[in-house]
């Protein structure tokens, strides 16, 4: 009966959607590009495979898309069906308000309204490229990371023209349902041009909470990656793997041996009962080895914040060259959360918390634009904990990581390089490759402590020109990420090791995109993306997202 009843309401959804709403060709252009120039009603549907939460199933999507001159609105209405065939509730639950509102959430890729640098323009839903000011707290951040296993229904703003003329304010906010619940990653800009060339800027971007990067999909406070009944919110740990619950297991450890311990959830009656009839031939566990994982209902929210102030002039700009001067400054705002080896043990929080300060300061920097190059370059000085573009577009998932090991939980924030003083550089360059590929790559090298700063970031997507001449590709694209470089250990967790330049770490991301179209108005897109995790055993483990999909376009 359930299983119909999902039938009919994602046959229902569709049949209202493709009588109003249509969606964009996605051959050539990423669906619900902001850029994209749509010229009436379209729209596709797909089916295909995809990885969620480390499980692969099977996904139908209507992807339609209805412009409105300059409002847009794009929705992307799935359906699960899982291993065994049946449809899964994913993205279909009713049954609290927060779970209504989040399946209504869910059907929005985005609602748009202008472009960016508009008068107005405003967007809420999927978020693929946020950057305030010039990049120094926020740059490039997007809310797609683990899409479409996580959806998440962002906001991000611009408004222009505001006090006269000369002020204007942009912002963003990550995740409606994480702001529902305190735990959203919050940013706005408010700039003014008190000349025609200069512009000053002051920016703030906190995170209302770094745990609230932790996936817990039953919301009993251990995130799933500790919880053994991850969708069931009654249950939650089973110590010894034996596939009981610890509410229901007498022996958490498996040992052979009934637990009466104060972790046992034994009455003490029944405990003071048990001890009394131990003898040889009955014996009681009353030192039973359990974990403290981490969990967010015991410990409460971390914040984190940075403000900064940046400013440009513009020193020439036309059609055949441009070039700006500019600078910025920010400093980190946190509150002290060091805790006690036993606190830190007690609540599954990672040893080593503490208020983490420090500021950085990038001047001077020059932006030059000639021809197909845009490049910049900048001196960079940060003080103490400070990393520059900490929201970035693997923040999601850097927020706050568990040692799945121990089931410790820590922040980004705790993780920072303490006590450094670093000087050096970063550099980026945009460019048309000879008209066969758009490609970008950026590289910062800081240095004066044990451990130098770098990064790398580097994407390339092949030119419209050479895919017309390779038969039925339609798209192809690639891009890598890596950041602090040689701050790690090494793939296999050699204590006192070094990762290699591009040896994978946690800090790695990179992926590819490939569209073939297969007939007119077909076309099967493989999207890949690799994230890297530290297992129990300190290797590091390959988590691999993969979309495989079959588009129809009508």
């Amino acid at each position: 009966m359930r299983r119909l009843g999902y039938l009919l309401a994602f046959g229902l959804a569709i049949g209202s959607a493709t009588t109003l709403l249509a969606q964009e060709s996605i051959g050539g252009a990423r669906y619900g590009d902001a850029n994209q120039a749509s010229t009436g009603p379209q729209y596709s549907a797909s089916m295909g495979s995809v990885t969620v939460q480390d499980r692969q199933l099977y996904r139908l999507s209507l992807r339609p898309e209805l412009p409105f001159g300059n409002l847009a609105v794009a929705l992307d209405i799935e359906l699960f069906i899982g291993e065994d065939g049946d449809f899964q509730s994913r993205g279909w639950s009713f049954d609290t308000t927060a779970e209504t509102f989040d399946t209504f959430l869910r059907k929005i890729y985005y609602v748009r309204y202008g472009k960016p640098g508009d008068p107005l323009f405003i967007r809420v839903g999927a978020l693929d490229n946020v950057t305030l000011g010039y990049g120094l707290i926020m740059d490039r951040y997007r809310n797609t990371l683990q899409y479409p296993g996580v959806k998440n229904t962002g906001i991000r703003f611009q408004l222009e023209g505001l006090a006269g003329g000369n002020f204007g304010v942009e912002g963003m906010v990550s995740n409606l349902q994480d702001l529902e619940e305190g735990g959203a990653l919050l940013g706005f800009r408010v700039y003014n041009r008190p000349m025609p060339k200069l512009e000053v800027g002051f920016t703030y971007v906190v995170d209302l909470d770094q745990y609230a990067g932790l996936l817990d999909r039953d919301g009993d406070g251990f995130p799933d990656d500790v919880d053994a009944f991850p969708e069931n919110k009654d249950l939650a740990l089973d110590n010894d793997g034996d596939g009981v619950s610890d509410d229901f297991d007498a022996d958490d450890d498996n040992d052979g041996v009934i637990d009466i311990d104060s972790g046992s959830g034994l009455p003490q009656n029944v405990i003071d009962g048990l001890t009394a009839l131990e003898s040889e031939a009955f014996a009681v566990d009353t030192d039973v080895r359990r974990r403290t994982p981490f969990n967010k209902n015991r410990v409460g929210s971390d914040p984190f914040g940075i403000v900064g102030l940046d400013i440009g002039y513009h020193l020439l700009e036309n059609d055949q060259l441009s070039l700006m001067v500019y600078g910025q400054m920010a400093m980190m705002i946190d509150n002290n959360d060091r805790l006690s080896l036993a606190a830190a043990e007690s609540q599954g929080v990672a040893p080593g918390n503490r208020k983490a300060e420090g500021f950085g300061i990038t001047a001077p920097g020059v932006r030059a634009k000639v021809g197909p190059f845009d490049g910049r370059l900048e001196y960079r000085h940060f003080q103490d904990d400070f990393e520059a573009g900490y929201f970035d577009n693997l923040y999601d998932v850097d927020r706050a990581r568990l040692d799945v090991a121990t089931g410790r939980a820590e922040p980004k924030d705790a993780s920072l390089g303490r006590g450094q003083n670093l000087d050096g550089v970063y550099g980026r360059l945009v460019t048309d490759l000879f008209g066969l590929a758009q490609g970008a790559a950026d590289y910062q090298h800081m240095s004066g402590a044990d451990d130098p700063a770098r990064q790398l970031h580097a994407d390339i997507e092949v030119a419209e020109k050479i895919l017309a001449n390779v038969p039925r590709l339609s798209r192809a694209s690639a891009y890598y990420q890596k950041n602090n470089i040689g701050n790690h250990l090494d793939a296999d967790g050699t204590p006192g090791s070094e990762d290699g330049f591009f040896e994978s770490t946690e800090d790695t991301f990179y992926g590819y995109e490939v569209g073939f179209e297969m007939a007119g108005g077909v076309t099967v897109v493989w999207d890949t993306r690799f994230l890297f995790v530290r297992a129990a055993d300190s290797r590091i483990n390959r988590r691999k997202v993969l979309s495989i999909e079959t588009v129809f376009n009508f």
